[in-house]
């Protein structure tokens, strides 16, 4: 048997319990209240005393309620009392009538309607240089996304991005520690010490653990998934980076159609916000494209541990499974 890392259960229970050390990403958003039901008027003041000795004086009329109710109206003044008989009392003015309940306004039950939700996940930072463009984006657009990030690259030079990243809801996972490939049978032990030192570092510098890995280059195999203790995650290809498909240099147009052409519900998007080999940088323009263009279709933004919690899967159920797209658990 293979040494494994030992963070699998507790990580999948935490995520389920939305137990996660990340700003605000855990909770559920708060249903906005609807207006609250209006409280009935105060009664009227009773009509005044007595009438004297011959004819009765007409009591007072009874007072308007006192107050009315969120969105009722107010109680209408008593009715003043009949004069009495010759020495008799006055009778009193009948009590204000309450003010109606305002009518109750609608309660939101919880998540968007419809419940179209995406990841945007971002490879190979951070980088005090390049990662903030794409936090520009995601603040501009009001979104979070998930970091997988290299180990080597987390330090003091980058604290500020990443704490940058965690105050917009975001999360990190894991990529490995020099982006070496870690398929095609690599000894167990390397995989180890490269995916604990990212471990470490993560947790180090955002007080995050990690929940999942992604492979360098997205190479894999039995091996891997044996001895790595984290759920594994793909997802759909921007294609922003040097490749023989976009002529080594794409543009920001074929990257923001490589994901709009492929989105589906539950998608997990694949972006860079590193990618040294490509200048100039396509990714933060091409979000400009697609954070507005899915909105506008009825998507949901979240990160990726947020993807599994509303969705009410397990990322490590089935076992090593690579996970692309989450959908509706129905």
């Amino acid at each position: 048997m293979s040494p494994r890392l030992t963070s699998r259960s507790a990580l999948a229970i935490a995520l389920l319990f939305g137990a996660f050390a990340c700003s605000d990403d855990s909770d559920e958003p708060t249903p906005p209240l609807g207006g609250a039901s209006g409280s009935g008027g105060g009664s009227g003041v009773a009509g005044g005393g007595a009438g004297g000795s011959g004819a009765g004086t007409a009591g007072a009329a009874g007072a308007p309620g006192a107050s009315a109710g969120a969105g009722g109206a107010l109680g209408t003044a008593g009715t003043a009392g009949a004069a009495g008989a010759a020495g008799a009392a006055g009778a009193a003015g009948a009590a204000g009538a309450a003010g109606g309940d305002g009518d109750a306004g609608v309660v939101d039950s919880g998540f968007p309607t419809p419940d179209k939700l995406v990841a945007l996940t971002f490879d190979d930072g951070p980088s005090a240089t390049l990662t903030p463009p794409v936090l520009d984006k995601l603040e501009v657009h009001g979104v979070s996304a998930s970091f997988f990030l290299i180990g080597q690259n987390i330090n003091a030079g980058t604290q500020a991005v990443l704490d940058r990243a965690a105050a917009l809801g975001c999360t990190f996972e894991n990529h490995s520690n020099a982006f070496m490939p870690l398929g095609n049978n690599t000894p167990a032990q390397t995989i180890l010490t490269s995916v604990n030192a990212t471990t470490a570092a993560i947790e180090q510098f955002t007080d995050q653990s990690p929940v999942f890995f992604r492979p360098p280059n997205l190479d894999r195999d039995a091996n891997l998934f044996a001895t790595v203790d984290l759920a594994f995650a793909g997802g759909l290809l921007g294609q922003d980076y040097p490749g023989t498909l976009n002529g080594g240099n794409p543009t920001v147009q074929f990257v923001a159609d490589n994901i709009l052409n492929g989105v589906q519900d539950g998608t997990i998007i694949l972006l860079h916000d590193v990618q040294p080999g490509l200048n100039p940088q396509v990714t933060p323009d091409a979000l400009d494209i697609i954070i507005p263009t899915l909105k506008s279709q009825g998507y949901e933004f979240v990160n990726l541990r947020e993807l599994f919690e509303r969705r009410g899967v397990d990322p490590n159920v089935p076992q090593d499974t690579f996970w692309e797209v989450v959908p509706p658990n129905n």
